[in-house]
């Protein structure tokens, strides 16, 4: 077997001889499993062809020499975790008692987080963009969990000695690609079995909804969000977000852009192109939109063909758990949409995050 070293940030992508591959969606992550470990590569979004990190994942009785990569101890029983996403999929396993300590407490909805927090069963390690490095030491995670970022390090906690776990999976373009994540959760918090089912489940469930959207004999045309100070993000049309509207059996206006970020657009752009969009769904965080506000908050947003037809809708993600819910369950999100967009193939399902704006 040939283990090639191959862990640090801008490295190239070496592929390890042998093991069995895990992953089949993920275009940012593979797993291989080998007799007594786990490796964990990911794929640098920003630089293709390059790894951004390799782990190692060992149990107690691994006797093999190890290829470089982050050695992480398995399964945790200890972490810190940055996102209200991935504490909810690792409860979703069953290992909540693992999150031991989170950044961005305030934004944690989850009853059993906020809880914890209240009943000091969870350390509230401050703002993710500075953590609370004090705390981090006294807590000593076995691991910390966070979201990497474009020419952006970790600062002071790289130094500390905690495996530093990078969590790419929000840029994986595709829905069943980002879910398949939870099979690297799986292995992390020793539910592996447990997240194959979960994946397994999700995937069925994404492609018979895809399916069933195919078969339409008309397909509406969508936008997504609004103007914030002056400024329209329009998902790309390689994101995310236009996958699971065509899956909807939608036409996303922007569909011909090969972005898989956000466009930066301004009204007159949008409005050029997709004043006549069916219709015209937006996020909102705090409070739940109306027209009168949509038009309060830039008046020419009712020049829109959705807003009077009835086809804006909006959902307030501070009351929902949309944001929580989507990355690991893609079927949840495109099951809404497909109401929304031809609710007579979906006749007994009601909205769950989305609400008509009136």
């Amino acid at each position: 077997m040939l283990l090639v070293s191959c862990q640090s940030h801008g490295k190239q992508d070496v592929v390890l001889e042998g093991g069995d591959t895990l992953t089949v969606q993920s275009q940012l992550l593979t797993l291989t499993r080998f007799d007594d470990y786990v490796v964990a590569d990911v794929n640098d979004p920003w630089n293709e062809g390059r790894l951004l990190s390799r782990y190692v994942l060992v149990g107690d009785s691994c006797d093999s020499e190890l290829p470089d990569g982050v050695v992480v101890k398995v399964p945790l029983c200890s972490s810190l975790v940055y996102s209200s996403v991935h504490a909810g999929v690792i409860n979703e396993l069953g290992c909540v008692d693992a999150v031991t300590a989170v950044c961005d407490a305030q934004y944690y909805s989850m009853p059993i987080i906020v809880d914890r927090l209240t009943n000091g069963l969870v350390v509230d390690a401050g703002s993710s963009m500075s953590p609370d490095v004090e705390k981090i030491i006294s807590h000593n995670p076995a691991a910390i969990l966070c979201s990497p970022f474009q020419n952006a390090g970790h600062g002071a906690i790289e130094r500390l000695g905690i495996p530093v776990i990078e969590c790419a999976d929000y840029m994986e373009a595709t829905p069943l690609g980002r879910a398949e994540w939870v099979k690297f959760m799986g292995l992390l918090y020793g539910q592996y079995n447990k997240a194959d089912s979960i994946y397994s489940a999700v995937t069925m469930a994404y492609d018979s909804l895809k399916n069933m959207a195919a078969n339409v004999h008309e397909r509406p045309t969508v936008i997504s969000e609004m103007v914030t100070d002056g400024v329209w993000f329009m998902p790309g049309g390689g994101s995310y977000m236009a996958r699971v509207f065509a899956d909807a059996g939608a036409d996303y206006v922007w569909a011909d852009d090969n972005s898989t970020g956000s466009l930066q657009l301004d009204f007159a752009t949008v409005y050029d192109r997709a004043r006549d969009a069916d219709f015209w769904l937006i996020k909102t965080f705090g409070r739940d939109l109306t027209l009168a506000q949509l038009e309060s908050d830039y008046a020419l947003h009712a020049r829109m063909k959705a807003f009077a037809s009835g086809g804006v809708y909006s959902s307030n993600t501070g009351a929902t758990s949309l944001f929580e819910d989507f990355p690991f369950h893609p079927e949840m999100l495109l099951r809404e949409y497909v109401k929304i967009f031809h609710g007579n193939l979906l006749p007994d399902y009601e909205l769950k995050y989305y609400k008509s704006v009136k």
